[in-house]
This record gives structure tokens, C-alpha cells and sequence, in this order.
């Protein structure tokens, strides 16, 4: 006994424009068993292209039930729409709907893998289907490929495939010729035999010998309905009703897992067979991507307005945004364990355990750094010394010659901050007079160079020493800073971390005390010994060498006196040629200098790879500890208001650039998704689910963006490596905040562009 599988109790359909309201069906009564081969026929426009859709749950009807399997279908909601059409039809259409850059056997799959069916199950079980009609030795061509006869037997293989029991048919022999429309009617005629199929065609007399029932529809209405060519039972009988049952929680999630490795499966598939379009959107996405990383790079890097302001020399001399200032929180000497510790961390590229030095200015090179200018007597500057020369005439005359400072942005180091690995040639300084410095020039080691020293912020703004210093070692990198021994740096910023030292001399004893207490800065000289000393000749008012004794009285900050009040003589001699200095200056052997000034220093400066870095370094300094500022931060005093608007200008055109790559990409790329939409109706119509349809998108665009995401971010640490210095300066500032708003942003850029898409191909596939 023949089962009934579909039935229709007055269906009723309407469609509805702007004008008007056509009727397409009206009060449609049918019953469809197991085994018919069925042909629907009627002039154009009679209803029954929406009669066969109703049928195969492609449209929805207005009045009326219709029954599957004997269960009413007015419960069904769009999800039960989408698991009738996956398990219970099989569809063959007249423009084949096929997926045109798939192959023939992945066009097969398609279907089974939308029923659930394992990868090489579904493989295996293609390959039998497409023998079966005809296509075997044909699984790899693509389906574009095929003649209109082959792509109409895929699609019959494709529906055959889903093994659903009901196969609906749509005008299937419309773009074949007669004889291929022939073989094609055979091979439903075929399947009749164990499937209900249901055709529509505009050609009765083609199908008229294998048909087994005729239906004419005519206006929307059913006027005949006969038998024909009839060798099965005629008895039939209602099937029992199905009972649909409720979801558990677990079973949604492992269909939500399903549904997700089915979608990345077919976007996989997509990326695979359409890799013109791949390359297209991944170029596009890739424009994208590089261009916002540019402009979340720009607010990221100025974010901070400290460089919007003007530097102040008043605290720290050397103006340097990497440089921070640090000290341990009990404010006890720093050792090199501490050194060590420093240099540990991240980010920090060096440490001089003697910062004060580094606000040092030093004059090397002559011509370069300074000069000497020889004029009339009357107009000297900052130091005047008498030098025999001759005139024109062979007369001996005295001559003024003047010192100018040239170049100011040269700071000291010391060597603490290098170690023997950064040199190519050479040592480390060890004596006071020893430097070490970047040459292409080897033989320059072993030689001596006059030096100058100034330090506005440490001493009078006039106040200078000179020395000739000897190059002792060769950098490797090319740098134009300078290395200078330990002691030198100790000697030199001794007058921030040490003891008053005052030398006081012209005394009156109607008035009981030293009349001139100068306050002197100690240079360490290695020709000294015990109470020995050396002054600038330039000092003023002192008495002729050998011949008064100056008296030291050492103090400490207060301006107490250190121990008890002692008459200790240091023996004077004038500085000798090649040692000039401002008359502040005192040469004195190392053993006073040890007895009187500390040996280690309580400040560091520590220099570090990019200012960027600045806070995480100073919060990781005080984990260890330590008190760290930086040095540029504390100096920057009132805005630059041209560096401001300049910085306001560069966020506003980034904010608005990030805008406008949104705008961009939303209507750009949504445009050339609509290419996808024609294979999207196939796979809808064969029975996937609309939830899977909309996955399939996020996880192909997805992937694109993010090859295209991380590309970006290869090139330009490429460009980082290769010394772009735009990029360079760029790349410190993206830490995990920036790094983490690049990818939301170009995730939600391609979120909201499948979201507006999906929304479209709902419309689309719904309409």
C-alpha cells in the first residue's frame, strides 16, 4: 500500500505589490504518495512553480495546512522550515543551481555533508551518485565546466545524494535538447520507484510515457488530476502522525558545533575553489588593514602631550626623552649589584651609575665643538691668556685669544654605561684622562685631545675645565657620544653629591676672619699627592705661586664644619698649560678627594630603548624598589602651541580616517559579497540552515582579514628591522592596548560588514 507523504488542505497563496494583490493559489487540495512520478503542468503563470515551492518548503503558504509524513506543518517555524528542507527534499531545478566554482563531486558532497554526513562518508557516498547518473570520471571538473545535459544530471545526483524520498522538480528538461531531455526524464522516471517525485513542466508530451500522474493547474486552481501509466497499488494510506521532539541543551550545543565546523568547512571550500576572489578580498582587507594600523599607530603615539611642551635645560641640562633618573627608595648608595638589576630589565638599553655627569657638556673636537678667536685685548670673553707671537715686522707683540663654544649638545657619559663587548678596538677607561669613543680610524688610539667642560645647571654659567684626554678604546656602533673614566665623572659631579669644599684666603686680622671664602670644585689629579694642590692661574686676587698658603675647611651641606677645625697647608701651584679652567677650579690629589667626597653615587641614570617604553619601566622599577622620574617629563614646562595644534591635527585626520575605513569596507565589500548570493540559494535550497548560511560568511571574511591582520604586522616589523624610521617610532607605541584595538577594530570592521551582508541575503533568500 502506497504511504502518503505530502498533502494540501486548501492552500492559499497571495502575493502583494504596491498596486496590487495576485492570487497565486487558491483553496489547492492534493495528496502525494510514495512512488509517483508526478508532472504538474499549466500555461505561465497559472501557480505552478508556487505550488511545486510550497511543496518543497521554498515559499510559505497564506490559508490551508499542509501535512508531511501525516504532521501538520502550521507549528513550523523558519528552523523547522530548514530541517524539512535537509531531510525531506531533494531538489533539481530548471538553471540547475549549482555552485559553479565547486567541482562536480564537491557540488554532491554539498548535500550530504548538509544532512551530517562525515566528510569521507560523504566522499565515498558522492562518488556512487554521480556513477549512478552517468558522471563518473567527471567528480573534478567543476561544475562550470560540465554541458547543460551533465550539469542536469549533478543535480540529479545532488538530490539524489540526500536520500530524502522526495524529489521536486522544476521545469528539469527546459534548457536541454530534446534527446537529452529525454535521458533525463528516464532517469526520474528511474527514481520514481522508490521516491515521490514531483515535477513541473511546460513539455507534458516529453514525459507523458513515464509520468504516472498528470495534475493541470490553471489560474491558481487545480482542474484536473488523473492517473496515467499506472502499475502500482491504488490503495493508500494515511501515515501515521510524527512526533517532533524537543531539543535537550546538550544536543543544541553539539549542533552548534556541528553547525560551526560545517561553516568553516564550506568557507574553507570557497577559499579553496575561488582563490581570484580570495586574492580580491584578501588585497582589499589588506589595504585596510595596513592603513588602520597607520592611524591606531598615530593615536597611540600621541596619546601623551608632554611633547607638545617646551623643554626647560633649569633641571636636567641634557634634554633626552629616554633617559630616566633613578635612586633606590632608602636612598642608599647604588652598587653594581644594582647596575646589574637595572640592566635586567626590559627595554633598558643602559645604565651610568653617575647621572649628574650626564648633564656635563664637553667640547672635543676644535672647529667642531669650539674655536679660538684672536683679537684685540679689549674684547676678550671667557678667558684671556698671554701667548708670544709675531707681527708682521718680526715684532713680539701680546695676543688675546678667545674661546667660543660651538656645540652645546654634547653630553658625557660614563663608562659605567658601556662594557669591553660594545668595543671593536681599545679598553676601558681606567685612569681619569682616559675616554673611549666611536672611528673608523684605528690609529687614532693612544692619541691625545684637548677637552673642554661646562655645566650650566651644576656650575656658574661661565665656568669651564679643561684636560687632555687620551682614546683608549674604539666603539663598534657609529655614535657621537663620548666615554669618560669613572673618576672624571666623579671629580666633575661632585658638586651636586658631596660636601661644601671652600678655599679661604686674604685674611684680616683687625677683622678676624678670612675676607674672600671661595667655593671650589675638586678636580681629581693623578700628579698630586697628599696635601698638594694646583689653582687656575686666572684666580683672582690669590697670592703669587709658592707664597701665601691657602687653608681648607671642609663642610658638609648645613655648612658645619667637618671634625675639628684644622690649619692643614695645601701647597700652591699654578695650573700648567693645557689644564686652563675658570678660577673655581681646584687640582687635588686623590687621597683628599677620597677623604673628603663620597666614592659612590646615590642617582643613576638609566637610558631606555624608546621613550614609549617610559611607564612600564617605572613601574617596573618600583616593584624592584627603586624612585624613578623621567628626566624630559619633570622639564617640559608650558605648551608649544604650534606642537599642539600639529598633534590635534594628526588625531583628528586618524579618528576620521578610521571612520572613513569603516564606511569603506561595510559598503565596498558588502557590494562584492552579493556575488555570493546566487550560491547561497543553492545551498539553502538544499537544505541548509540559514544560521549556517550566515556563519559561512563571518568565518571566509574572517579569515581573510585575519591573514590580512597579521601581514600587516610582519611587513612592518620587516620595516621596524629594516630602519623605516617612521615605522620605527611607531611600533614602541603599540603595546597590548594598541595592539588589542587593532584587532577590535578590524574585527569589528568585518563583523559589521557580514552583519549588513547577512541582513541583505536574508531579504534576499526569503523574498
Amino acid at each position: 500500500m502506497k504511504k502518503a507523504r505530502i498533502e494540501l488542505q486548501g492552500i492559499s497563496k497571495s502575493y502583494y505589490s504596491e498596486t496590487a494583490v495576485t492570487q497565486a493559489l487558491r483553496k489547492v487540495n492534493l495528496i502525494f504518495y510514495d512512488s509517483e512520478f508526478v508532472a504538474i503542468t499549466g500555461e505561465s503563470g497559472s501557480g505552478k512553480s508556487t505550488l511545486l515551492n510550497i511543496i518543497g518548503g521554498m515559499d510559505t503558504f497564506d490559508e490551508g495546512e499542509m501535512f508531511v509524513d501525516g504532521s501538520p506543518t502550521f507549528q513550523y517555524d523558519d528552523e523547522d522550515w530548514e530541517e524539512y528542507r535537509r531531510t525531506k527534499i531533494g531538489y533539481v531545478f530548471q538553471d540547475y543551481s549549482l555552485i559553479g566554482h565547486y567541482t562536480a563531486l564537491d557540488n554532491v558532497m554539498s548535500a550530504l555533508l548538509v544532512m551530517g554526513v562525515e566528510e569521507t562518508k560523504a566522499q565515498e557516498t558522492a562518488m556512487k551518485y554521480l556513477t549512478q547518473v552517468g558522471l563518473d570520471g567527471y567528480e573534478t571538473h567543476r561544475a562550470s565546466e560540465l554541458s547543460s545535459g551533465q550539469k542536469q544530471r549533478l543535480s540529479i545526483a545532488r538530490a539524489l545524494a540526500k536520500d530524502t524520498g522526495i524529489i521536486v522538480a522544476d521545469e528539469p528538461t527546459g534548457n536541454l535538447d530534446s534527446e537529452t531531455g529525454q535521458q533525463i526524464i528516464r532517469l526520474l522516471s528511474e527514481l520514481a520507484v522508490d521516491h515521490l517525485v514531483i515535477m513541473v513542466t511546460h513539455n507534458y508530451d516529453q514525459a507523458e510515457a513515464y509520468v504516472t500522474r498528470k495534475i493541470r493547474v490553471h489560474d491558481g486552481q487545480i482542474i484536473s488530476d488523473v492517473g496515467v501509466n499506472e502499475n502500482a497499488e491504488n490503495d493508500r494510506e494515511q501515515a501515521p502522525v510524527d512526533v517532533v521532539e524537543k531539543r535537550s541543551d546538550g544536543q543544541i550545543q553539539r549542533d552548534r558545533k556541528w553547525e560551526n565546523r560545517l561553516a568553516r568547512l564550506f568557507a574553507m571550500r570557497n577559499r579553496k575553489t575561488q582563490k581570484g576572489r580570495a586574492v580580491m578580498f584578501t588585497s582589499f582587507l589588506l589595504v585596510i588593514a595596513v592603513a588602520s594600523f597607520l592611524f591606531v599607530g598615530e593615536l597611540f603615539q600621541h596619546r601623551d602631550d608632554y611633547y607638545t611642551r617646551n623643554y626647560s635645560q633649569s633641571a636636567f641640562q641634557r634634554e633626552d626623552m629616554r633617559r630616566l633618573v633613578v635612586k633606590r627608595s632608602d636612598g642608599a648608595e647604588l652598587t653594581q649589584e644594582d647596575k646589574d638589576a637595572l640592566k635586567k630589565i626590559r627595554y633598558v638599553e643602559s645604565v651610568d651609575l653617575w647621572d649628574v655627569a650626564d648633564d656635563i657638556n664637553f667640547y672635543l673636537e676644535e672647529g667642531q665643538d669650539y674655536k679660538y678667536v684672536y683679537s684685540d685685548p679689549s674684547r676678550r670673553r671667557r678667558f684671556k691668556e698671554d701667548s708670544e707671537s709675531k707681527s708682521s715686522d718680526g715684532d713680539s707683540s701680546t695676543a688675546t685669544k678667545t674661546l667660543t663654544f660651538l656645540n652645546e649638545n654634547r653630553y658625557m657619559k660614563s663608562a659605567e654605561a658601556i662594557s669591553e663587548k660594545d668595543l671593536v678596538a681599545g679598553r676601558l677607561p681606567v685612569s681619569q684622562n682616559e675616554i673611549v669613543l666611536y672611528s673608523n680610524d684605528t690609529s687614532v688610539l693612544d692619541t691625545e685631545k684637548l677637552c673642554y667642560f661646562m655645566a650650566k645647571n651644576i656650575w656658574d654659567a661661565n665656568q669651564y675645565y679643561s684636560m687632555n684626554v687620551k682614546i683608549v678604546g674604539i666603539l663598534k656602533e657609529t655614535s657621537t657620544q663620548v666615554y669618560f673614566s669613572t673618576a672624571l665623572c666623579r671629580s666633575l659631579a661632585s658638586a651636586l653629591d658631596s660636601d661644601e669644599f671652600r678655599l679661604m684666603y686674604k685674611y684680616d686680622k683687625s677683622y678676624g676672619d678670612y675676607r674672600i671664602k671661595r667655593k671650589m670644585i675638586p678636580i681629581i689629579s693623578e700628579d698630586l699627592n697628599g696635601v698638594e694642590a694646583r689653582v687656575s692661574a686666572a684666580l683672582e686676587e690669590g697670592p703669587e705661586a709658592g707664597e701665601v698658603p691657602y687653608t681648607t675647611q671642609p663642610r658638609n651641606d648645613k655648612g658645619d664644619l667637618i671634625g675639628e677645625k684644622t690649619e692643614d697647608v695645601l701647597f700652591v701651584f699654578p695650573q700648567a698649560q693645557g689644564h686652563a679652567s675658570t678660577s673655581d677650579f681646584i687640582e687635588v690629589s686623590k687621597d683628599f678627594f677620597e677623604q673628603y667626597y663620597q666614592k659612590q653615587s646615590t642617582q643613576a641614570s638609566v637610558y631606555i630603548a624608546n621613550y614609549a617604553k617610559t611607564d612600564v619601566v617605572l613601574r617596573k622599577l618600583k616593584r624592584m624598589g627603586y624612585e624613578g622620574i623621567s628626566s624630559y617629563r619633570i622639564s617640559v614646562i608650558d605648551y608649544n602651541q604650534e606642537k599642539v595644534s600639529q598633534r590635534l591635527t594628526i588625531i583628528g585626520i586618524s579618528a576620521f580616517g578610521l571612520f572613513i575605513l569603516l564606511l569603506a569596507e561595510v559598503l565596498i565589500l558588502r557590494s562584492l559579497m552579493k556575488i555570493r548570493i546566487k550560491d547561497y540559494f543553492v545551498l539553502k535550497f538544499i537544505g541548509m540552515k540559514m544560521n549556517i548560511i550566515r556563519k559561512i560568511s563571518y568565518f571566509e571574511m574572517g579569515s581573510y582579514t585575519i591573514f590580512a591582520v597579521v601581514l600587516t604586522m610582519a611587513a612592518m616589523w620587516v620595516l621596524r628591522l629594516a630602519g623605516v624610521p617612521v615605522i620605527c617610532e611607531m611600533m614602541w607605541y603599540f603595546n597590548f592596548a594598541a595592539y588589542l584595538s587593532y584587532f577590535a577594530y578590524n574585527g569589528l570592521l568585518i563583523f559589521l560588514t557580514v552583519l549588513f551582508f547577512n541582513r541583505l541575503l536574508k531579504g534576499r533568500l526569503n523574498a
